[in-house]
C-alpha cells in the first residue's frame, strides 16, 4: 500500500482490515517497521557523504537499532502469517461493490474476562464473560448475533437500523441502551436501561387453526421481556444452514480472541465437533492466546497451535488430536 500501485490494491485492502483489529495492529506494526527502515537508509547515505575526517560517533547504537528493527520485522513477519492462515475467499466478480461496503467482525470473551469494544457506527458493546458476538455492518443495516453469553448495547443513533438477533428472536433499536443475555438455559433475556425497543419472539408453534399473537413487542425503559429459545436455533443447526456456496467468510465460524488462555479456544473447538483436541499437559491450556481461529476444523486449530507456541499436533485415534510440548 505505499507503492505507486496502492489504489488497485484497495478495495481488497479495506476488506482485509475489515477481518479484525489483529489486522489492523499488524499493518500499523508494518508501516512504523518501513518508516524506521527508510530513516536509517537515509543516515546510511548522508555517512557516505560526510567528510572522511568527520568521525562517526554512534556507529553501535545505530547498530542495536537496526538489530532492533530486525527483530521486530521477524516477530512481525511470524504474526502476519498466523494470522492469515484462516482462508480468505474471494467475493464474487459479479458484486464488489457490496463485498467492499460489508464490515463483518467476531468478539469472544470465552474463557477470558469482560470487555469492552467499539463498533464501526461508534456503538458500544460490554461483552460479559464466555461470550461470543459477531457482527456484520452494510450501508442499509446494521445486524449483530450474540449467540453466547450476555452483553449490554450502547447504540450510537443513525439512520440505519440496528438489530441484534439472539435465540431465534430479534431486537431492533436505533439510540438506546439494553441489554441481552442467553445466560439462561434455553432462554433469552431482554432488558430496556434507556429509550425504546422492539422485541420479536420467535413463533414457537405455528398453527393455522388458532389466531396468533402479535410477535413484536415495544418495551419501555425498565421493562424485561423473555422467551424460549427454538430448539432449532442451536448451534448445531445454524452450521448446517450455512450457505456453503455463498463464496462468503462464514464468520459464525470465526472466533478473535485477545489473550485468551489456549484451553478455552480447545473447549470451544471441541463443541460441535466430531474430532477432539486434548492437552497431554494441562500447563498447555494457561498459554495465552490472542488471534482469529475457524473453530470449525480442529485440524486447523490445532496446527496453528502447535506452530504459534512450538507444540506438536498428533492424531493419536481417528477422533483425536494431542497437542503437547516437543
Amino acid at each position: 500500500m505505499r507503492g505507486p500501485d496502492a489504489e488497485s490494491y484497495r478495495p481488497e485492502f479495506e476488506r482485509w482490515l475489515s477481518l479484525g483489529a489483529a489486522h489492523l495492529g499488524a499493518y500499523n506494526r508494518a508501516g512504523e517497521i518501513f518508516a524506521v527502515g527508510r530513516f536509517l537508509a537515509h543516515e546510511r547515505a548522508a555517512n557516505r557523504d560526510k567528510p572522511a575526517d568527520v568521525p562517526d560517533m554512534v556507529p553501535a547504537a545505530w547498530r542495536v537499532w537496526a538489530m532492533a528493527a530486525a527483530l521486530v520485522l521477524a516477530l512481525g513477519v511470524t504474526g502476519w502469517v498466523a494470522f492469515n492462515q484462516a482462508p480468505v475467499h474471494k467475493a464474487p466478480s459479479s458484486a464488489p461493490s457490496r463485498v467492499a461496503a460489508i464490515d463483518a467482525q467476531s468478539f469472544s470473551t470465552v474463557g477470558a474476562a469482560a470487555r469492552r469494544v467499539k463498533l464501526a457506527d461508534g456503538s458500544m458493546v460490554a461483552l460479559e464473560p464466555d461470550t461470543i458476538l459477531r457482527t456484520k455492518f452494510d450501508g442499509d443495516r446494521r445486524e449483530l448475533r450474540l449467540e453466547r453469553g450476555s452483553a449490554r448495547f450502547d447504540v450510537a443513533h443513525e439512520r440505519r437500523p440496528f438489530t441484534v438477533i439472539a435465540g431465534g428472536g430479534r431486537v431492533t433499536a436505533r439510540g438506546t441502551i439494553f441489554d441481552v443475555s442467553l445466560a439462561s438455559p434455553g432462554r433469552v433475556v431482554v432488558r430496556l436501561l434507556r429509550g425504546a425497543i422492539d422485541v420479536e419472539r420467535p413463533d414457537q408453534q405455528p398453527r393455522s387453526d388458532t389466531p396468533s399473537t402479535p410477535a413484536v413487542t415495544r418495551l419501555a425503559v425498565g421493562d424485561e421481556l423473555s422467551f424460549a429459545v427454538p430448539v432449532q436455533q442451536g448451534l448445531s443447526a445454524q452450521l448446517a444452514n450455512n450457505d456453503a456456496g455463498s463464496g462468503q467468510p462464514d464468520f459464525s465460524l470465526i472466533r478473535e480472541f485477545d489473550g485468551a488462555p489456549l484451553s478455552a479456544i480447545v473447549t470451544e473447538t471441541n463443541r460441535d465437533s466430531l474430532t477432539a483436541i486434548r492437552l497431554a499437559d494441562p500447563s498447555i491450556g494457561d498459554i495465552k492466546v490472542s488471534g482469529r481461529f475457524r473453530v470449525d476444523s480442529p485440524e486447523q486449530v490445532a496446527g496453528r497451535l502447535a506452530s504459534l507456541f512450538d507444540l506438536e499436533a498428533k492424531h493419536e485415534t481417528p477422533n483425536m488430536i494431542v497437542l503437547r510440548r516437543k
